[in-house]
């Protein structure tokens, strides 16, 4: 996997959910979508993260991997907060397991 890339999607996607924000009618709609601009901002954080090391920790590509596969779940289900709590969660393991050396 490309982590550059992926982080470069994802850092895409965060600046078009935001620019959707202000043209919204309700609040709700609002905080769902600067919700959706802040994940997917984390998301690429984590696929930086991985990018910027030479040999990702497994532990950290498998947390990416699940990362990115629930925040492109959340955009298409009924269920975003369940997909964005779990993107949320991987991205925040993938930031921790990139960032620790192995002894």
């Amino acid at each position: 996997m490309d982590y550059s890339l992926e982080a470069a999607e994802a850092a895409r996607r965060a600046h078009a959910w935001a620019e959707n924000v202000d043209g919204l009618p309700s609040a709700s709609e609002r905080d769902v979508t600067r919700a959706r601009a802040r994940l997917w901002a984390l998301v690429a954080q984590a696929c930086t993260a991985l990018a910027a090391v030479p040999s990702p920790p497994p532990l950290a590509v498998h947390a990416v991997g699940r990362a990115l596969d629930a925040a492109r779940r959340q955009e298409r289900s009924t269920e975003r907060a369940e997909w964005q709590d779990q993107a949320w969660t991987w991205a925040e393991v993938a930031l921790a397991c990139a960032a620790a050396r192995p002894e």
